[in-house]
């Protein structure tokens, strides 16, 4: 099923104040421009694929952007990390209703909030929320809403095979998943993977600086075919990013 123009132009419809989407904003509709910076915005990223952005202020960085993503097979929908707050979650549960979808689970690729904040949220209205077993280790030592279900073992499939959940390694944390959709050959790197614009480490307080380049390694051999890779914040790019991360640490390390 393809997901054209109209759908999208539905969505600026949703947060747009009046009835009326301006010539403005239609344009940015076009060109997939993210919405007023610090709101909910959602692109069409490929068919079937959606990418939502979510906004955080954090007292080390300021306002930062978080990247999520919408899979769609059939009428059924799959998150890819929820947004960073329980209202953006709410917002974006609405948004995915209001296509028409139905959301069927979420898989969060950690255990911080810009990954997993949504999680409590998506349990109460019935959503299958999936994490590693490691991750909802995590999470109850912080005294966060669990995922439903955890999963064993390294993998993780999804959508009738769409969606490949791996753990290759530690990295920006002991519990970093990386998410595979084969047909698109996208892969969301979430905050394993930093964006082109990131010039230094960020937050790294439960980094694996040792073994976040040879996770990295890792996957740019499982994935070598990638043609749009993921970060967790930040733009989009190729496999660029993942020699980027590299240099990011061993500069980081000197």
């Amino acid at each position: 099923m393809k997901l054209g123009f109209a759908l999208f132009l539905a969505y600026i419809l949703l947060l747009v104040p009046s009835s009326h989407a301006s010539q403005e904003q239609l344009e940015s509709a076009t060109n997939h421009a993210d919405t007023t910076k610090g709101q909910l915005s959602v692109k069409p990223l490929i068919d079937n694929v959606f990418q939502f952005t979510s906004y955080f202020h954090t007292q080390d960085y300021g306002l930062v952007s978080a990247n999520g993503l919408v899979v769609i097979d059939g009428t059924d929908a799959y998150m890819i990390d929820t947004p960073w707050t329980e209202k953006d979650t709410i917002k974006l549960v609405r948004w995915i209703k209001q296509q028409g979808f139905t959301l069927q689970a979420s898989i969060s690729t950690h255990s911080h909030d810009d990954r997993a904040a949504g999680i409590g949220y998506l349990n109460t209205i019935g959503v299958d929320t999936y994490a590693s077993e490691l991750t909802n280790s995590f999470l109850t030592a912080n005294n966060k809403p669990l995922a439903k279900q955890a999963f064993t073992g390294n993998s993780l499939q999804l959508a009738n095979k769409q969606i490949e959940v791996n753990y290759l390694g530690a990295g920006h944390t002991q519990d970093n998943l990386v998410v595979w959709l084969p047909e698109s050959k996208l892969l969301f790197g979430g905050c394993l993977i930093k964006s082109q614009a990131s010039k230094t480490m960020g937050y790294i307080a439960q980094a694996s600086l040792s073994q976040w380049p040879i996770t990295l390694e890792t996957a740019k051999s499982r994935y070598n075919d990638a043609i749009i890779v993921i970060p967790g914040h930040g733009n989009n790019g190729g496999l660029e990013l993942l020699k980027h991360t590299q240099e990011l640490i061993s500069n980081h390390l000197k």
